[in-house]
């Protein structure tokens, strides 16, 4: 099995995560670090089975297909360079990839500096159930590569929702496994492209109109109120009114419910 990380200027995060991959048990046959043009030098840690490959900045897609071309292995596991897998996530996982099953996930937590907190995870039982919304954490995910190659691999023009367009592909092909155990730690910071609601949803949007011959447009609304509320909350945090205008397009029924709420309360103070 092949473990495939992208980095682009990672720093420090990216030891860490090299390190939960090559001390799994049982231990992979590579850990593939896919340099995405970074600009500060790698810390990569020196062990025979890493392996960095070089290119230039072509985002996360083009680099977790780079790692892919490259792989030994038939079983593709992902790992982003700043997050961190426990201990037992490849002895947990591995057994659930039986025959007939393209993608195997698991249940992760947040990580906020030194905090630890609850995530989620839930995985999906098949292609519908993926449909109505991605619960896989792309640092979760082992897939056959024969499956995703089939497929295309991660579709570069996407900026975001990438991971979600490709597993819903192989889930299309294949059946999907889930271990309901807490096995990595996804790491929250400023950085995370999925804090930028605007673009996650336009995302979303895109991959379900790729899909609106299997009913995928019904789920927009569900996608609207994950990042309206997103955008409510930048609205909370910096009063800019761009992200309250976002909010009131993405989830109007929040948004009022929110106003009435806050009518009310000073209403109550008096």
């Amino acid at each position: 099995m092949s473990v495939v990380i992208p980095a682009h200027n990672p720093g420090v995060l990216l030891t860490e995560a090299v390190e939960s991959a090559i001390t799994q048990v049982p231990a992979p046959m590579e850990v593939l670090v896919v340099d995405d043009g970074s600009t500060d030098p790698l810390r990569v840690p020196d062990h025979p089975l890493v392996r960095v490959i070089r290119q230039p900045k072509a985002g996360p897609s083009a680099a977790r297909n780079r790692g892919v071309l490259e792989a030994r292995g038939e079983l593709i596991a992902f790992l982003d360079a700043d997050d961190v897998w426990y201990a037992g996530k490849l002895a947990a996982q591995l057994p659930l990839m039986r025959a007939g099953v393209g993608l195997c996930s698991c249940d992760f937590d947040l990580i906020y500096g030194n905090e630890h907190r609850p995530g989620w995870g839930g995985g999906a039982r098949d292609y519908r159930a993926l449909l109505a919304g991605n619960g896989i954490g792309a640092s979760s995910v082992i897939v056959r590569r024969s499956i995703l190659v089939d497929v295309g691999g991660f579709d570069e023009r996407l900026s975001h929702a990438e991971d979600w367009a490709a597993w819903l592909e192989i889930a299309r092909r294949s059946s999907l496994a889930h271990c309901p155990e807490v096995l990595i730690g996804y790491r929250r910071h400023e950085d995370n492209s999925s804090d930028d609601y605007r673009s996650m949803f336009r995302g979303a949007a895109r991959v379900l109109w790729r899909h609106r011959r299997s009913g995928g447009l019904r789920h927009l609304r569900r996608a609207g109120q994950i990042y309206g509320s997103l955008a409510f909350d930048a609205f909370r945090a910096s009063r800019k009114p761009s992200h309250l205008a976002w909010a009131t397009v993405l989830w109007p029924d929040y948004v009022a419910r929110q106003v009435v709420g806050r009518i009310r309360e000073k209403s109550a103070r008096g």
